[in-house]
């Protein structure tokens, strides 16, 4: 059987577990501080957006789809190439979810009150290209078309035309209205049309639009929040009821140093984190815990058998050196394929890899250098207090004759 670490060696991690100690203390306080000082740079997902991809019929640069981004009025874009180099394709990220917002429509309800007696106005991010209107007394449609029109919205002429329509509606309370916005797709496409008429085909060139509102997004943080406290929490219960008390903490603080220390890579090198980036983090607690369980399980096997002695710090350092060269090998596989894909790959599928391979490598660390330690603390801890109990249950039997 091949093997990386030859049989019969003892390395003595427990010696070093102040060096590990210090070394995983610094890295979590690093990333505490890029979360708090930096912050997380959330995606769509999470903050609300949207999300356009398209293809050109000719070579562009980012350089060239960013300024037709602006170009086309959306707001805060972010472009990236998707796919291969020769497909010329790309993914735009914006913050608009609606060619309004609540600002420019608190705006233009405030110059559409000047045309009768407005007395309600609704727009909301949930429908975001719709603005309901409600006069007291009625009015023109066309005066409510000429004031979206002077404050820079295309009024459809007829049919089958894009831009924007204003209608009156029949609800019986009022004198009722709807202000139906130009789509974003529809502005997407003429605006990168008119900026790169000679390599965008405003039919053909729109691939995909997915919009997520702000509120969907902050529920979509929060969510994914709550995911990874409830598998940190389920975690800490299934290693206590597998094993002993004594190992469930090592194992919840390895997994806990993992994330944050994922987390803090994310947020120093800029990368964008939406849900396939939280499934690569949940990915890396569950194969960051499958290595520690298989420690664990050799302490345990080692302890039961009394391998190693009464001393659990060697039954630990024999354990770890035993495990140590499946560890690696394991670990190293699974380096080769991510960082693969991580090369080859683009895109979503690229940040995904990246962020997988970091936790493999932080994974194996902790799982050794974090999580082993931790137990023979847990262990040294559970012993004293017990050595207490009976030293206080010894007095007292020793009290009470004296007293009779």
């Amino acid at each position: 059987m091949f093997q990386i670490v030859k049989p019969g060696t003892n390395w003595d991690f427990m010696g070093k577990q102040k060096a590990f100690f210090a070394l995983s203390t610094l890295l979590i306080l690093g990333s505490l501080l890029s979360l708090f000082a930096i912050g997380p740079n959330f995606g769509i997902d999470f903050r609300g957006g949207t999300d356009i991809i398209l293809h050109f019929d000719k070579d562009v640069s980012s350089e060239d789809v960013r300024k037709a981004a602006n170009e086309a009025g959306l707001t805060g874009p972010s472009v990236q190439r998707f796919g291969a180099e020769g497909e010329n394709r790309f993914l735009v990220q914006t913050r608009d979810v609606s060619v309004v917002d609540q600002e420019r429509t608190d705006k233009l309800g405030e110059k559409l009150a000047t045309i009768g007696d407005l007395t309600r106005k609704t727009w909301s991010p949930e429908q975001p290209d719709r603005f309901d209107l409600v006069y007291a007394q009625p009015v023109e449609i066309s005066a409510i078309e000429k004031v979206v029109q002077e404050d820079g919205f295309t009024i459809a002429k007829k049919d089958g035309d894009s831009g924007t329509r204003v209608e009156k509606l029949d609800t019986g309370v009022g004198h009722a209205y709807v202000v139906r916005f130009q789509d974003l797709g529809t502005k997407v496409r003429k605006g990168f049309a008119k900026a790169l008429p000679e390599a965008f085909n405003e039919k053909e060139g729109l691939d995909r639009l997915e919009t997520v509102g702000a509120r969907v997004g902050d529920q979509l943080r929060e969510d994914g929040l709550t995911a990874v406290l409830l598998a940190l929490v389920a975690i800490l219960i299934y290693i206590a009821v597998r094993f002993d008390i004594r190992y469930a903490p090592g194992a919840v603080v390895a997994l806990f140093h993992d994330v944050i220390f994922a987390m803090g890579v994310l947020t120093i090198t800029g990368m964008e984190i939406n849900l396939p980036i939280l499934a690569s983090i949940l990915t890396i607690v569950g194969y960051s815990l499958n290595d520690t369980i298989v420690v664990f399980d050799r302490i345990r096997e080692n302890y039961t058998a009394g391998r190693g002695g009464s001393n659990l710090h060697e039954i630990i350092n024999t354990s770890l050196n035993e495990t140590l060269s499946r560890t690696l090998i394991t670990s190293l596989t699974t380096v080769f394929a991510v960082a693969t894909i991580a090369i080859v790959g683009s895109g979503l599928i690229e940040n995904f890899a990246i962020t997988l391979l970091v936790g493999v490598i932080i994974g194996t660390y902790s799982s050794i250098c974090v999580a082993s330690p931790i137990m023979l603390m847990m262990d040294t801890f559970m012993r004293n207090r017990q050595k207490a109990k009976d030293l206080v249950a010894a007095r007292e039997a020793t009290v009470e004759p004296s007293e009779a």
